[in-house]
């Protein structure tokens, strides 16, 4: 078993995100999709890989990527809940800051909704390696 990260913060995301011109945001979803399969395996689903994201989403035309993150939040909530930790970003919160509070806030509140998926993934990480005493 390997150790899972649980430190990814959110400047030096964005600042990473800058420096390779959002490169950085393709190796954090396939980042994501590994760590949360690795870690839900026994829940029976499976989170796409990068491939498939950036393939479907173009197909549909940007669906694919909303619907991916909607269930990759769902899957990540539902493992913390099955391990007694309080969930972190809903799906709810995600889908009113991309259709309604993103813009209104002039883009506040999509840096404010990337940094919540950033410390969701950092607790299931902090439950998986906890668990495993990694």
């Amino acid at each position: 078993m390997e150790k899972l990260t649980t430190n990814r913060g959110f400047w030096l995301t964005i600042l990473l995100t800058i420096v390779t011109l959002g490169f950085y945001q393709w190796y954090l979803i396939h980042a994501f999709a590994r760590e949360t399969n690795l870690v839900c395996k026994d829940d029976g689903k499976k989170t796409s890989g990068l491939v498939v994201y950036i393939l479907l989403t173009v197909i549909t035309l940007g669906i694919y990527g909303i619907v991916w993150w909607c269930m990759w939040i769902n899957r990540c909530n539902g493992y913390l809940s099955r391990n007694g930790k309080p969930e972190g970003l809903q799906v709810s919160t995600y889908l009113l800051t991309l259709f309604l509070l993103g813009w209104l806030t002039l883009g506040i509140m999509y840096l404010v909704v990337f940094c919540k998926q950033l410390y969701l993934q950092n607790a299931v990480n902090q439950t998986y390696n906890e668990l495993n005493n990694l």
